[in-house]
């Protein structure tokens, strides 16, 4: 089989069996399709790469990917490769070498945080906005308020149904990556601007006609895109000086106040959805100012 055929096979067992979303097998899709290109234009032998030709493959990105998209796509290679060991395709040898070759060093940014009165301060500039109609104004104020308080990933906000919703018990049922269920939070004050503006769509109380309808939509009442709510929130947070605008700053936000207020690293871990503890670490570095009254209050050498 060609290269293009185990790639498609490959994709297929992503979704069937890993239940990765399709923005992750697009992603994954995006990243063959380019290390195809190499390998086809240098007549290269998929089944026998070896490190000097992944070197050339990286040295032949160098003036179109970073460290860290080049340190993605050699994921994506690494498996793919073990997919293709698991089907006999290629021998221990390729497979080796895939694995062991180093990946590009780079720095890890931290992404900025919110506190609640930067939040707030957002949601009074959404409400003095009068280009902005009633029910759009409280659609922004609700969604930057959920992200803020439930530590959404942006796929899961973008999905959210209102039959998904439990005003009752202020829970979100949501499906993250590899389609694993869970219950997200959010609290009283995102609960009532949700509910405001689900009546100014005459959509509250809930009724079963509405219950596959998505939460968050436009003034055409078609649900929004990815696109859409990425440039929403980018859009309201900008007048705010940080060095990250989009929902991620909102999701990193939720994990940072709850590590700051003394919730453990595991919960927090279940919360955002994460496999695992090495994931939930990026997101949650505690404030110096935090760190220094912990030391003040703990350490025998701390100041009284």
């Amino acid at each position: 089989m060609k290269f293009k055929d185990y790639q498609k096979e490959f994709l297929l067992f992503l979704e069937l069996e890993r239940g990765y979303s399709d923005r992750t097998i697009e992603v994954y899709n995006r990243d063959l399709n380019q290390y195809r290109i190499f390998i086809s234009k240098n007549r290269i032998n998929y089944c026998k790469v070896n490190k000097d030709i992944i070197f050339d493959f990286q040295a032949s990105l160098t003036n179109s990917l970073g460290p860290r998209s080049f340190s993605r796509m050699l994921s994506t290679m690494r498996t793919f490769y073990k997919f293709l060991h698991t089907e006999g395709i290629v021998t221990d040898v390729v497979l080796n070498d895939i694995k062991s070759y180093p990946s590009p060093q780079y720095k890890k940014s931290i992404p900025s945080f919110l506190s609640m009165e930067q939040i707030l301060e957002v949601i009074d500039n959404i409400n003095d906005n009068k280009k902005l109609s009633d029910n759009i104004k409280l659609r922004n104020q609700s969604l930057i308020m959920l992200f803020f308080t439930s530590g959404l990933r942006l796929e899961e906000l973008q999905s959210i149904k209102l039959k998904d919703i439990d005003f009752t018990n202020k829970t979100i049922r949501v499906v993250g990556k590899g389609n694993k269920e869970r219950l997200a939070n959010f609290d009283t004050k995102t609960k009532d601007l949700m509910i405001k503006y689900l009546k100014s769509l005459q959509k509250y109380p809930l009724i079963k006609t509405n219950f596959n309808n998505n939460l968050f939509v436009n003034e055409k009442n078609k649900n929004l895109s990815r696109y859409n709510i990425q440039y929403l929130v980018m859009q309201n947070l900008k007048t705010l000086t940080l060095n990250s605008y989009g929902p991620h700053a909102l999701r990193h936000s939720f994990a940072t106040h709850l590590l700051n207020s003394g919730v453990e690293l595991s919960a927090i871990k279940s919360l955002l959805g994460h496999e695992n503890l090495a994931s939930t670490q990026i997101y949650t570095h505690v404030s110096v100012q935090k760190l220094q009254e912990t030391i003040k209050k703990s350490h025998p050498r701390g100041e009284k």
